[in-house]
């Protein structure tokens, strides 16, 4: 899965004291999705901002937008972290809620929720993953 954001493997929480990115309201990205509320998008955002996998990236340098639920599970979450700079592309983050919070666990430009989300989430997130065990694509 590629990214421009720096990844890194880190359990360590990162913080960037004073430093926001902005929440952009939540656009819905299908039948099998809805919006958070404003206290779980704002609680993905700072999950986002916090997490390891953005460590490397300031905060000011992205918004956190289109953040949906999956209605099968909506511990899980898809959101976008759409560049406010050049130099950075867009990615893909998938968020899951345990009993410790919002835990981005996957950030990428490609097969961002494979390996780690159910079928069903994949499913009402709109995340396309290749077959398993040698399947082949419809045609």
């Amino acid at each position: 899965m590629g990214t421009a954001f720096a990844c890194s493997r880190s359990s360590s929480v990162a913080s960037v004291p004073g430093e926001t990115s902005r929440v952009v309201a939540a656009v819905a990205r299908g039948a099998g999705t809805f919006p958070p509320s404003a206290g779980d998008a704002d609680a993905i955002a700072e999950a986002v901002r916090t997490s390891s996998f953005t460590a490397n990236v300031p905060p000011q340098n992205y918004e956190v937008t289109g953040t949906t639920l999956a209605a099968s599970d909506p511990s899980w979450a898809l959101t976008e972290l759409r560049p406010t700079v050049a130099d950075l592309d867009r990615a893909e983050g998938v968020l899951h809620h345990t009993g410790s919070g919002w835990e981005l666990v996957q950030l990428g430009t490609y097969e961002v929720g494979c390996g780690v989300a159910p079928e069903a989430v994949l499913d009402d997130l709109g995340l396309q993953c290749p077959p398993r065990d040698g399947a082949v694509f419809p045609t």
